[in-house]
This record gives C-alpha cells, sequence and structure tokens, in this order.
C-alpha cells in the first residue's frame, strides 16, 4: 500500500472513530425531536438539628418521569424528617443534660447513577444515607428504571418477556460473583453462611434494584442482603 492511500485510509478511520463518539455521545431525541438529557436538581436543608443534601434527576421533556424521581426524594426526605425529630425529642425528655452539652445531629444524603438513558429509556438508581439516630447510619438504594413509550416503570420481568428460567439464570451468576467477590477480598469469611444463597436466590424481591445499561444490568445488594451489615451493599454487573 503506497504511502498516499495508508494516509486517506487513517483519514477515513479516524473521521468515523470521531462520528461514532459523537453518536453515542450526543443526548438522543424522542420521536418529536426532544432531547432526552438529564439535569440535576439540588435540595439543601440546614436547620438545626437536620442536615440534608440531595441530588436528583429532571429531563424536561418526560414530566412523568420528573414526577416519579421528585416523590421518590420527597417521601424519604419527609419519613428522614419525622423519625429524627422523633428521636431527637426522645433524647431531649430522657437525659436534658447530656443533650444540652451535646445535641444531636442527623444527616441525610441522596444522590443517583445514572445507566441508560436514551428516547426509549431512563435508568436511575438512588443511593440514600441516613443517619437518623443509634449507634451508625445506613445505606439503601431506589431504582427508577422509566419507560419512556409506555410511561411505566419497567420491572426485571419486563426485560426478559417470554424467556423461561431467566432468574435463576441471573441467580447461579449473581450467587457465583458474590462469593468471589467476597473471597477474594479475604474480609468476610463465608464458611457455614447461607447468605448468599437467601439474598440472591431466585426470588423477585432479591433482584428488584437494578441498573439498565446497553450492554448490561447492574444489580444492587443492600446492606445486610447477602452479608453481614459490616460487609456493606454489593453489585453484580450481569452482561446482557
Amino acid at each position: 500500500m503506497s504511502s498516499k492511500n495508508l494516509t486517506i485510509l487513517l483519514l477515513i478511520l479516524f473521521v468515523a472513530l470521531i462520528a461514532g463518539f459523537f453518536y453515542f455521545s450526543w443526548p438522543k431525541n424522542l420521536p418529536d425531536g426532544r432531547q432526552v438529557k438529564i439535569e440535576d436538581q439540588k435540595i439543601i436543608y440546614n436547620e438545626t438539628p437536620l442536615k440534608v443534601e440531595i441530588t436528583y434527576p429532571r429531563i424536561e421533556s418526560l414530566e412523568e418521569f420528573n414526577k416519579l424521581a421528585k416523590k421518590i426524594v420527597d417521601d424519604k426526605f419527609d419519613e428522614f424528617k419525622t423519625n429524627s425529630l422523633a428521636n431527637d425529642e426522645a433524647v431531649r425528655q430522657t437525659d436534658p443534660e447530656n443533650y444540652a452539652e451535646f445535641p444531636r445531629e442527623y444527616e441525610l444524603i441522596i444522590s443517583y447513577e445514572s445507566g441508560q438513558v436514551d428516547q426509549d429509556i431512563v435508568s436511575v438508581v438512588f443511593e440514600e444515607y441516613a443517619f437518623e439516630g443509634g449507634a451508625h447510619g445506613s445505606t439503601i438504594f431506589i431504582p427508577l428504571n422509566y419507560d419512556i413509550k409506555t410511561k411505566k416503570e419497567i420491572k426485571l420481568a419486563d426485560l426478559f418477556s417470554g424467556q423461561s428460567g431467566y432468574l435463576e439464570k441471573i441467580s447461579e451468576f449473581c450467587i457465583e460473583d458474590l462469593t468471589k467477590q467476597m473471597t477474594n477480598s479475604g474480609a468476610i469469611d463465608m464458611s457455614g453462611s447461607d447468605w448468599i444463597e437467601e439474598g440472591a436466590g431466585p426470588k423477585d424481591e432479591n433482584y428488584s434494584v437494578f441498573l439498565i445499561n446497553k450492554n448490561n444490568i447492574v444489580f444492587y445488594f443492600q446492606q445486610y442482603q447477602v452479608a453481614a451489615g459490616a460487609a456493606g451493599d454489593f453489585k453484580v454487573v450481569y452482561p446482557r
């Protein structure tokens, strides 16, 4: 191949790579031309004894999705506020001297991770850390997988429609992956434990929290679901 032809070939490949980058990274459009682009919304609340920082998604063209996302964070905020203030008042009443010297602070932090976001699906998972009193706080995950065409939330069964035994296959994959994660960490003794088999067994409730991507599904296992609480939470990436 001559140097001129090689140069032309390299130029064509370069242009193709640039075009591919913009195709996959540029916000996808709905049928009417509106862009599907997530924008962060913030709720900051600092009123003693509460400290709240919430980041949640909003898409200008999808009001149904926006209502679902806002309801999730509003409900969690209300729950946190009710529980924390009740706990705070209980401490104040039972030990006023200690309370006066060491006032309490309660914290709520909500963020989210996004997966597939295009003209078909918007997939996000909220991560909530809450300290409402007690020895320590806790973290949970809340999914919001939204079908733009049907205007409904997507359940795992919707992604495997017509496929029998899909839950058993997912469970088998996740149990193997979780076992490797815990064994390789060296920090968790799994001998004689049935945590994984119970928490990652083929039950719908075990796989209700997931993030949809183009090439995989990320399953979230809550704290205490597949191991003792000190081990924290786990994720498994399952290929589509």
